[in-house]
């Protein structure tokens, strides 16, 4: 077995007058935060521009319906990528932003009781509170008291109304500009190669109204996936936000 594989560090290596710079930290996080939404709009803008150059040069081509739907096709799937871009970032703005205010309240304590516990704790209970801006459990209206905390803590999601209440939101609006753009893409493709006419527009529109409902439960998943530790308790699924707060990795635990 190579030996970085199983060497302990001891935890008197560490520096004993440590200093975790916390206002750095918090402001390398914020800026962290506005990149991820510049990258989306530069995203969107970018596939934007693509179509409104590359369709009309499509359509003009004097080539047969099968190359004219083909590079529709590879339009398409451009935009398919490009949305898969755009949910990552909203996965990982989501997450530094619940990273910000995990900071913020570390400014509140001691830096040498600063340890990965207490940072995971903090993290989790700021991604608790959060949730209210994004999910809806089944059983929260009416619960009060004991009830209010499990409730707080986990629950049983209502997924309409908190799919819903993530559609209201200015991310989700942009990220649907996106998703309508390459259907409408996906629709032209498939009206060209199925001759156009009546049973062509029809078979375009059950296709890319399926397209346009998977793309919205990615979306939903996704972002679901950030606060999945509410929901099922699961060790793993909190491993999964907090592996993204990249910011909070460097404390290290005292045990």
């Amino acid at each position: 077995m190579a030996n970085y594989m199983n060497y302990k560090i001891d935890k008197d290596s560490y520096h004993e007058n440590k200093d975790l710079r916390l206002e750095k930290v918090y402001e390398m996080c914020v800026q962290e935060l506005g990149l991820q939404q510049s990258k989306r709009d530069q995203i969107i803008a970018f596939y934007i521009a693509i179509i409104s150059f590359v369709i009309p040069a499509i359509i003009g081509l004097d080539v047969n319906r099968y190359a004219k739907g083909a590079g529709f096709f590879a339009l398409y799937i451009l935009g398919s990528m490009l949305a898969k871009v755009v949910v990552r970032y909203r996965i990982y703005k989501e997450v530094y932003w619940i990273t910000c205010r995990t900071v913020t309240q570390l400014y509140n304590f001691k830096e040498e009781k600063i340890n990965k516990l207490l940072v995971q704790s903090i993290f989790y209970n700021t991604l608790a509170k959060n949730r209210k801006t994004v999910i809806v459990f089944q059983d929260e209206k009416g619960k009060t008291g004991k009830n209010e905390k499990r409730v707080e803590e986990k629950g049983k999601v209502d997924k309409w109304k908190t799919y819903i209440k993530i559609r209201n939101s200015s991310e989700t609006i942009l990220y649907e500009v996106l998703i309508l753009l390459s259907s409408l893409v996906l629709w032209i493709g498939i009206f060209i190669l199925c001759s156009s006419g009546l049973y062509g527009g029809i078979a375009a529109a059950v296709i890319i109204i399926g397209n346009y409902i998977y793309w919205n439960i990615y979306y939903y998943k996704s972002l679901m996936d950030v606060y999945g530790i509410l929901t099922d308790g699961k060790d793993e699924s909190f491993n999964f936000a907090y592996s993204k707060a990249w910011f909070l990795h460097g404390f290290y635990s005292e045990d």
